[in-house]
C-alpha cells in the first residue's frame, strides 16, 4: 500500500511541474493589452495641448471671421508660433485665417487671391523637380502670406522653399537639410 501512495505523489509532482501553455498565453495577452493601453494613454496625454490649441483656434476664427467650417489647421514654429487655419465661409468661398501664438488677433485672406494647390504642384515639378512633396502650407513670413513647402530633391537631400501666396516667387530657398 505504502508504494501506491509514493507512486500517486511522484505524479503529482510531474503534474505541478508541466508547463501550462494556455496560462503563457494569458499573461502574454494580458502583458500586451496592458501596454497597449498604457500606450495610447501616453499618446492621448501628449496631444492634448494640440488638441486644445485647435479647438481654440476653431472657436476663435469662428467668432472673429466668416469662416463657417475649419477644413485644416497648419502650424509654423519659425521665430514664433504661427496658425494658418484654412476654410470655407457660408457662402463657399474659401478664405484662409492667420493668428499668431496665443493672441486673439485673426488676419483673413481670400484663397482665391492666391495660388491653388494645383498651381503649387505644377510650379514645384517644373522648376524644382521634387522625388516627393513632404508638406506644403500657407503661413505669414514678413508680414506677407506665403507657402511653406519641404520636398525631398533629386539628389535625395532635404529642401526647404517659402514661395509667395500670389505669385510663387522664392523669398527663401533651402537645400540640403
Amino acid at each position: 500500500m505504502m508504494q501506491f501512495k509514493d507512486d500517486i505523489r511522484i505524479r503529482q509532482r510531474q503534474r505541478r511541474s508541466r508547463m501550462h501553455w494556455a496560462r503563457i498565453w494569458f499573461i502574454a495577452a494580458g502583458v500586451g493589452i496592458v501596454v497597449a493601453a498604457l500606450t495610447l494613454g501616453y499618446f492621448y496625454i501628449s496631444l492634448s495641448p494640440m488638441r486644445h490649441d485647435e479647438d481654440r483656434l476653431q472657436r476663435l476664427v469662428k467668432a472673429k471671421t466668416d469662416i463657417a467650417t475649419v477644413q485644416q489647421i497648419s502650424v509654423d514654429n519659425r521665430q514664433s508660433t504661427t496658425y494658418a487655419i484654412t476654410g470655407t465661409t457660408s457662402s463657399g468661398r474659401e478664405k484662409v485665417a492667420i493668428v499668431h501664438g496665443h493672441s486673439n488677433q485673426v488676419k483673413a485672406y481670400s484663397r482665391s487671391d492666391g495660388m491653388t494647390n494645383a498651381q503649387l504642384g505644377k510650379l514645384l515639378l517644373k522648376t524644382y523637380k521634387p522625388k516627393k512633396i513632404y508638406s506644403a502650407n500657407i503661413s505669414e513670413y514678413k508680414k506677407t502670406l506665403v507657402w511653406e513647402v519641404c520636398y525631398k530633391g533629386q539628389d535625395d537631400a532635404l529642401n526647404y522653399l517659402t514661395l509667395d501666396f500670389k505669385t510663387g516667387q522664392p523669398y527663401r530657398v533651402i537645400n540640403g537639410l
